[in-house]
């Protein structure tokens, strides 16, 4: 029998792989680094084939789909970051600057879906920029390689670029609906 309306699509299956090896991440990392990257690639590749199904489905603007999508990626940079903190040298302040990115992104994206539940919006060109920069470090923290706090301090920069276009995004889309 077929169920035209099940709550899960396909894509939410890949989505839901990258949520159950989250912790997996975190107990490899100070386990074997090989084996972390590994689980990172599995990962990273999940999230590529769930938005690349999403679209050739035609439902990569599901709300569920979305928001499922954008937790467990805050999930598991949360994880991660908070590894390289306690196993690696990641510092103090970068995990925190993290924490707080993410806290105010989905506390952000609450307030903005509840002011103008529309269409919820992916990420842009600095977003995606800042998630390359980002898994770069994660590498260079994980495998310790020299002058990774370069990396860092450009995943940063590209975070909170990003995270300031995000905000300029959708204060616009709010006010143009007032």
């Amino acid at each position: 029998m077929k169920r035209t309306g099940s709550f899960l699509k396909a894509p939410d299956i890949f989505t839901t792989v990258r949520l159950i090896l989250i912790p997996a991440v975190f107990w490899s990392i100070p386990v074997n680094s090989y084996l972390a990257f590994g689980i990172l690639l599995l990962i990273f590749l999940t999230d590529i084939l769930d938005g690349l199904l999403a679209r050739r489905m035609k439902i990569s603007d599901r709300l569920f789909g979305k928001v499922y999508d954008h937790l467990v990626d805050k999930l598991l940079i949360l994880t991660i970051t908070y590894a390289l903190n306690i196993y690696r040298d990641l510092p103090n302040w970068a995990y925190f600057f993290f924490l707080i990115r993410e806290f105010l992104l989905i506390i952000g994206g609450v307030f903005i879906w509840l002011a103008a539940p529309t269409k919820v919006d992916g990420s842009n060109i600095l977003g995606k920029s800042a998630g390359v920069a980002f898994y770069a470090m994660v590498i260079a923290y994980l495998f310790e390689i020299p002058g990774r706090e370069y990396l860092l301090y450009i995943a940063v920069l590209l975070s909170s670029i990003a995270f300031i276009g995000y905000a300029y995004r959708e204060t616009k889309k709010i006010m143009s609906l007032r």
